[in-house]
Order: structure tokens, then C-alpha cells, then sequence
């Protein structure tokens, strides 16, 4: 099977290339990186050019036809930039680390593959990851996303809100 993620590189952005492929379930950071834009009342296209990224990446990401895990690190900080100075929330730009590494291990999970490491990574023990690992596994929207979405990620429909 194709290895989840390069111990040699940061393992925050590097996925199988099979995995970013297509439409992809339950990817959770497109949902926090939408919240996180919606949070600062701009739009997809004013994000994409306050960071110097293709608007067809913003839409790919939000939309999960593309992980935001697989993006090369000073783009993804460039991204946290422009929305921190466009004043978005604070906590849900901080919440596109945990969805990042949580979207890479579903995506090791979907794929059979061992997540041990990742699990193991100190990322895994933050309260956001288990709770937008939640989200992206049961539906289970964390309330601070209420406001931002009535879906669960990828257009799923939320079972129930976690308090």
C-alpha cells in the first residue's frame, strides 16, 4: 500500500498521491477552512487573492476534491495569514492544523493503512483533533461550527452537535 505519509519530510502535508484524487469523504478541513472564511465575512476569491493562491484551490479545498493536508507548508501559512488578517476567529484558523491531520488519518483509514503514527503524533491529543475527528467520522458538528454550516463535512447532514 502506498505510505500515508514521508517521515524524512513534514507529515502534516504529505499524503499518497492516490489519495488526492476525486472527491474525497468526510475531509474535514475544507469544512474548518470555509468556517474560518466565513468567520471574516470574505469570499473565496478575496481569500484566494489575499493569499496568493489559485481560487480554484480554495473552492477544491472547501469543496474536499483536494486535501489541504497535501499543500506544501508556506502556502497553508500564507492561507492562515490572509485569514487571521482578514479577522477571522482565531481558534478556527488555529482548528486547520488539527483538520489537516485528521483528514490524514481518515484518509489511512479509508485506504487500510496503518495510522499508528499518526495517532501517536502530539497534533493527535489536541482537544480540536478529537473533536473534528468526531465531526469527520460521526457527523458530530463541535458547536463553534453551528453558525458557519448546517452540514457536516462534505455536505454530510450533522446527526447531533457536540456541547
Amino acid at each position: 500500500m502506498a505510505s500515508t505519509a514521508s517521515l524524512d519530510m513534514p507529515t502534516r502535508h504529505r499524503v499518497s498521491h492516490s489519495a488526492n484524487r476525486g472527491f474525497l469523504p468526510r475531509v474535514i478541513a475544507g469544512a474548518v477552512l470555509r468556517a474560518a472564511r466565513l468567520s471574516a465575512g470574505i469570499s473565496e476569491a478575496r481569500l484566494a487573492m489575499a493569499a496568493g493562491l489559485p481560487l480554484k484551490s480554495i473552492r477544491d479545498w472547501e469543496e474536499g476534491s483536494s486535501l489541504l493536508a497535501a499543500v506544501p507548508l508556506p502556502q497553508v501559512e500564507r492561507l492562515q495569514a490572509a485569514l487571521r488578517k482578514a479577522g477571522a476567529d482565531p481558534g478556527l484558523v488555529t482548528d486547520l492544523d488539527a483538520a489537516a491531520w485528521c483528514d490524514l488519518v481518515v484518509v489511512a483509514m479509508i485506504n487500510d493503512e496503518d495510522t499508528t503514527c499518526l495517532i501517536a503524533d502530539p497534533l493527535s491529543r489536541d482537544v480540536s483533533f478529537g473533536e473534528l475527528l468526531l465531526w469527520s467520522l460521526a457527523g458530530h458538528v463541535p458547536s463553534r461550527y453551528q453558525s458557519y454550516t448546517g452540514y457536516g463535512p462534505s455536505g454530510a447532514e450533522p446527526r447531533r452537535t457536540c456541547e
